[in-house]
């Protein structure tokens, strides 16, 4: 089995995979922070292995030696003889586990985000700059969603999308097109290394308008129409499918600019498709991923919109919920 799961106890390291049945790990675009659940085989014989795990403890997950991620366990369940089974959640659990209050006066997007992962002894990657300038007070909100809130304004302002996520327990927040990923599988170790998409099984693909957005009226504090703007072609061909934002006097001067973002974003069919296929430790969600399937027409680059990895006897393989970009 490459894939190996170690166990961090103070400063020592434990090899439990030998104990470990299925591992799953899960992420998801809306939550930050990835999952990793596992079961840890449990027999009352005298000579049986004990159990190393408890509430608190890290366990990293491997692959030929490389970290893949780290988790903390938050979850233990046991049902009498049955394997014990584990939810572990990487850093990011702590962000979305408590609340602040932050106020930032024309702040930077990238230093606000700084500053609070700083509070939080949150470890920083690379956040990629963020020139939007932040001048909000949050209160007694979710740190996650903060964060998130800011990532939003600054996509608004700058046109631009951002992946957070978190890396050997570091956290990093860049943009989105920088990270289009290729998937590969070997059959056996050392052998040929085959694309993972020439391998998809149970494609599905859904096209829907329901979500479009074709037309920005932009109101401000009093609610007084600055402007409106709409995807002409796209309204001659579905009909008006508008959206109301309402902007405070200091973003009124960006407002043309926030509208357009929101329609290059928002006016377009929505495509949703899923996917089986070996698994690649490289897929995360929030990822870009090129795909071809010919069956049902899936075919670019889509958003990794959820992916769920689950690595059983030696082998591997994911379920991909992909979003037309």
């Amino acid at each position: 089995m490459a894939h190996e799961l170690w166990l961090v106890k103070k400063s020592k390291m434990i090899d439990i995979t030998p104990l470990i049945g299925t591992i799953n790990r899960r992420s998801n675009k809306d939550e930050l922070g990835e999952e990793i659940s596992f079961n840890i085989a449990f027999n009352d014989a005298k000579h049986f292995p004990e159990n190393p795990c408890d509430l608190g403890d890290i366990v990293i997950l491997k692959n030929k030696n490389k970290e893949i991620t780290r988790a903390i366990i938050v979850e233990e369940n046991k049902n009498g003889r049955s394997p014990i089974g584990y939810t572990a959640f990487d850093y990011a659990f702590y962000l979305n586990k408590s609340n602040a209050v932050y106020q930032f006066n024309k702040m930077p997007a990238d230093q606000a985000i700084s500053k609070i992962l700083n509070d939080f002894g949150i470890p920083i990657g690379k956040i990629d700059s963020m020139p939007t300038k932040i001048d909000k007070i949050f209160n007694d909100e979710k740190v996650s969603e903060i964060i998130k809130k800011i990532i939003k304004m600054a996509r608004r302002d700058q046109g631009v999308k951002y992946l957070m996520e978190m890396r050997q327990g570091k956290l990093y927040i860049e943009k989105q097109t920088d990270l289009t990923i290729t998937c590969s599988f070997q059959l056996y170790k050392g052998g040929k290394e085959y694309n993972a998409t020439s391998a998809i099984s149970n494609p599905t693909r859904k096209r829907s308008i329901s979500d479009m957005i074709n037309s920005i009226q932009v109101v401000n504090s009093k609610d007084k129409l600055v402007l409106e703007k709409s995807d002409t072609s796209m309204v001659n061909a579905f009909g008006k499918l508008q959206k109301v934002i309402k902007l405070d006097e200091k973003e009124k001067l960006s407002a043309a600019k926030i509208a357009q973002n929101e329609l290059n974003e928002l006016s377009k069919v929505i495509e949703e498709t899923s996917i089986e296929l070996p698994g690649d430790d490289k897929v995360r969600a929030g990822r870009l991923f090129k795909v071809k399937e010919p069956i049902t027409g899936i075919s670019g680059i889509y958003l990794i919109k959820d992916v769920e990895h689950t690595i059983n006897g030696g082998i591997h393989k994911m379920t991909l919920g992909l979003e037309g970009r």
